[in-house]
């Protein structure tokens, strides 16, 4: 008797399904939750250490959602969206409140937030659901790229950064696959949230954190208004909807903006007596721009070669890039400092504390490999 109620449970199933995909209707389902590690690159964290505390699925999506795009008759109907969780384990994670950080770029998949999402669990005491996704286009979900063309490879023009030239066929490759571009749209990436929270969340609060382009999605979603978000965060705001020209966040003055925060965060070693005494006139700004003059002018010396690693990449643009990516932590940014000291002393001891963090800093900076660059 127990049998035939699960063959007759399974051929209902069956009939529903039949039924929903003849008729055009399709349910999306999430194949998950797996268990998996806090960290997908092994150079971020430990594997072995911090493996088993997360859960991950894969979305599946409708390429276009009704009033966005039409499918063409040649696209794939549906898409695949990457979600990771790090469930509740101070509270029941069916009622437990949810938190979604979410990543940017634009391009950037969450892999960068495994860390910060680590770091909210713990401090909000295991009390909350923290959520990720790789927005559409990017990381683990469908990916946006142009195989057919193939741009965007390691042996093309501009390795993994498109170049000018590369555009018109990646165009067209792009077009043929999907048909609607729109089905990659803000809307359609802050369409996903909204339905994946819709169908697959607890039914309790949420709150949606986004970062740098993610700020858009978000913003997006705001308009949407899913009924159990309760909350936005904007962090690194890459949306200025109703500012005047002078004021838009545009991306050519993306290196104006970054200078006026590292400015401010130079301005504050004056401000610390143990960080002043390592400089004369107990500025670091100015001791920063004696040693970025001093590294190109002698491009040659053990600290300029350091940096430039045998390119043909100025000294000082080399030391620009390694400072910027330890500005955007707050933990990091504390470090730089002490490269400046040690890099404008430049004696044997700081040779080898230099080679050793530079070495130290390729292998923790977030993985490129799930970025989509076009």
């Amino acid at each position: 008797m127990q049998l035939y109620r699960v063959f007759l449970m399974t051929v209902i199933s069956l009939l529903g399904y039949s039924s929903a995909t003849s008729s055009g209707i399709f349910d999306h389902p999430l194949n998950g939750w797996y268990p998996c590690h806090k960290f997908t690159f092994s150079e971020s964290g430990g594997s072995s250490s911090q493996g088993g505390d997360a859960e991950c699925a894969i979305y599946t999506a409708p390429l276009c959602y009704p009033g966005i795009c039409e499918i063409s008759e040649f696209a794939e109907p549906t898409v695949d969206i990457f979600v990771k969780r790090i469930p509740a384990t101070a509270a029941d994670t069916k009622t437990a409140h949810n938190v979604w950080l979410v990543q940017g770029g634009p391009g950037y998949s969450s892999t960068s937030l495994e860390s910060s999402m680590m770091e909210l669990h713990a401090k909000l005491a295991g009390a909350v659901n923290v959520y990720t996704m790789d927005h559409r286009g990017t990381g683990r979900s469908t990916l946006f790229d142009c195989v057919a063309a193939q741009t965007t490879m390691t042996g093309s023009t501009l390795g993994r950064e498109i170049d000018p030239s590369e555009v018109p066929a990646c165009a067209k490759d792009l077009r043929m696959k999907y048909g609607d571009l729109a089905s990659f749209s803000t809307t359609s990436a802050a369409t996903d949230i909204s339905a994946f929270i819709s169908k697959f969340s607890n039914g309790a609060s949420s709150i949606v954190y986004g970062v740098s382009y993610e700020t858009v999605v978000v913003e997006r979603l705001m308009h949407l208004s899913p009924p159990t978000v309760n909350g936005y965060v904007l962090d690194g705001i890459a949306t200025t909807s109703g500012a005047s020209g002078n004021k838009f966040q545009y991306y050519s003055m993306w290196d104006a903006d970054f200078g006026k925060v590292g400015d401010y965060f130079m301005e504050l070693c004056a401000q610390d007596s143990t960080c002043s005494s390592h400089f004369q006139s107990a500025n670091l700004s100015v001791a920063l721009q004696d040693l970025m003059t001093r590294l190109d002018n002698n491009p040659n010396s053990t600290c300029a070669t350091l940096l430039s690693n045998s390119t043909d990449t100025l000294p000082s643009h080399a030391l620009r890039q390694r400072l910027a990516v330890l500005l955007k932590d707050t933990t990091a940014r504390t470090i730089i400092p002490p490269i400046v000291y040690r890099l404008s002393r430049c004696d044997t001891n700081d040779v080898d504390a230099m080679t050793h963090f530079f070495a130290v800093q390729v292998k923790t900076t977030p993985s490129n490999r799930l970025c989509s660059t076009i």
